[in-house]
């Protein structure tokens, strides 16, 4: 809070007037003194805010001399009785109050009063207009105020460098001149804003307005925010305004909606709500939607009522723990979110990058898939077979067959290697139609493995192992009449609970050497 303290000064010889003055008490923040000398001519009146005559002893062509010598807005007071009425008849006009002798205590302290608060409504009209000033001048945002007839009665600095003209000369001018509008330019309504005004003074409330304003030979946009002014009889005197220029915002944003629309994948990006703000034209055409299906929605929109595909059912959504997929049948795209931070790196939105990814897509697949294949038979390889037992948790009933071709290696030495392929090829093309491909093994050489889930009914192993042996046989050694080739099988089973598939492997090779030292070409059961 300020603090003010007030000269008081008394050209006067009556010590009751200083009495009754010092019982008047000092208005908050204020406090008084006061200074007394009957010779005026000799009292320097200089930062005195208050400057009472006594004309007793105050010759009256002294009057002019002390009015033109004081403050601007030091108040006069000139103190007479019936013999200086003559002094007061002539100078009127220039005191501030009169007080008359004799004087009365109650009406000098009333008046002494009533002075002392409206200087101090004075200092503090001042002080809140140069609070007003200093936080206007301090926003990087123009603000003005006007009366209802548009001429502006206030500015701030930001305004003055702006429009690059003075407060002095903006102040009391309207927006023609003061925005350097041309005659043509304003008969066609063009860049003067007045439009917006009548609408906020009509509708008496707070408006936002996109305008564009010529500046300096530029047109600049600005957001611009308008409001009435009401006088205490609740009637619009005038408006105020507050106005950003966005020129720059907007041409970034129009730089980036031009590099948005130039990358060569589509991309959507939302607010921190996950709210579409922005989609490029790559997004509308792959995905055929329509921007106002989108802008302002929020990104769970995009997608069906289940969040396994989109909205049109186009592209299904695969999601493992570190990526996510949209597949459709000609395209694959892999999305990828990345947060948009703020300088304070608090999260401000996000933005989804769909890359497609069609050709890397199936080149892994194809590559996966040979890891995971026998090159020769085709049929599932030991590695597939063993990356199916150490991600597949073990089931209950499940039968696993061990099939080794006997006399195999004379195949080989007699007939070459090329001979053995046509037995292999032979043999896992009868297995093919027997049981389904995702079953099949060939775990090397000239060994096969076969698992069979939800076997409840446990014959059913013994009937398939008949149907292998058959089927060599028939489909497979009847080709190569010249060999002595045919098949052993061992089969691993436990019904009771799901086995551990290292211990079913174990078992159904036991069976597997079994069936070998049985004489070959015969299937056996792992026994207990």
């Amino acid at each position: 809070m300020y603090q003010r303290l007030l000269n008081i000064f008394m050209a006067t010889r009556n010590p009751q007037l200083e009495t009754f003055l010092r019982g008047v008490s000092p208005q908050e923040g204020f406090s008084h003194q006061f200074i007394g000398r009957p010779d005026i001519a000799e009292a320097d009146i200089k930062g005195c805010a208050v400057i009472i005559l006594d004309f007793d002893v105050v010759a009256s062509e002294c009057v002019a001399r002390i009015h033109d010598a004081k403050d601007e807005h030091a108040v006069m007071i000139g103190c007479f009785d019936a013999g200086s009425f003559p002094v007061l008849a002539e100078w009127h006009h220039l005191f501030d109050q009169v007080w008359t002798r004799p004087f009365g205590e109650d009406r000098i302290q009333a008046s002494f009063s009533g002075i002392l608060r409206r200087l101090k409504e004075r200092e503090d009209a001042l002080l809140n207009r140069k609070y007003l000033d200093t936080l206007i001048d301090s926003l990087p945002e123009l603000i003005w105020f006007k009366d209802a007839r548009g001429a502006h009665l206030k500015v701030n600095s930001s305004f003055c460098r702006t429009v690059n003209k003075t407060k002095k000369q903006i102040e009391g001018r309207g927006h023609y001149y003061i925005w350097d509008i041309e005659p043509d330019e304003y008969a066609q309504g063009e860049y003067i804003c007045l439009e917006s005004e009548e609408i906020v003074l009509n509708k008496k409330e707070t408006c936002l307005f996109d305008e564009t304003v010529k500046c300096g030979g530029e047109l600049r946009k600005f957001k611009t925010y308008k409001s009435p002014i009401f006088d205490t009889d609740g009637e619009v005197i005038g408006t105020t305004g507050f106005a950003h220029d966005v020129t720059d915002l907007q041409n970034l944003m129009i730089e980036l909606n031009i590099l948005i629309e130039s990358l060569p994948f589509a991309i959507m990006v939302t607010d921190k709500e996950n709210k579409v703000t922005i989609v490029n034209q790559k997004f509308i055409d792959i995905f055929v939607l329509d921007r106002s299906e989108l802008i302002g929605k929020s990104v769970d929109s995009f997608l069906n009522e289940t969040g396994n595909y989109t909205r049109s059912k186009r592209w299904i959504i695969e999601q493992d723990e570190d990526d996510t997929l949209l597949i459709s049948k000609s395209r694959i795209l892999k999305v990828h979110d990345e947060n948009l931070l703020d300088i304070f790196g608090v999260l401000a939105g996000h933005i989804y990058l769909f890359v497609d990814i069609t050709l890397e897509y199936h080149h892994k697949n194809k590559l996966l898939s040979d890891a995971n294949t026998d090159y020769l038979t085709k049929l599932n390889n030991r590695r597939s077979l063993q990356d199916f037992m150490r991600k597949t948790p073990p089931q209950p009933h499940t039968a696993l067959f061990l099939a080794d071709l006997d006399n195999f290696k004379e195949v080989n030495d007699l007939y070459g290697h090329e001979e053995g392929d046509k037995v292999l090829v032979a043999f896992a093309g009868m297995l093919l139609q027997i049981f389904p491909a995702e079953n099949l093994f060939r775990l090397g050489g000239d060994e096969f493995a076969i698992l069979l889930h939800n076997v409840d009914d446990s014959n059913m192993p013994r009937q398939c192992a008949e149907q292998i042996l058959a089927g060599f046989a028939e489909k497979v050694a009847c080709k190569f009449p010249h060999t002595n080739i045919s098949v052993s099988i061992g089969i691993a089973m436990d019904d009771e609970k799901a086995e551990n598939f290292g211990e079913l492997f174990k078992k159904a090779d036991m069976a597997l050497y079994e069936s070998k030292k049985a004489g070959k070409n015969v299937c056996k059961f792992w026994n207990r």
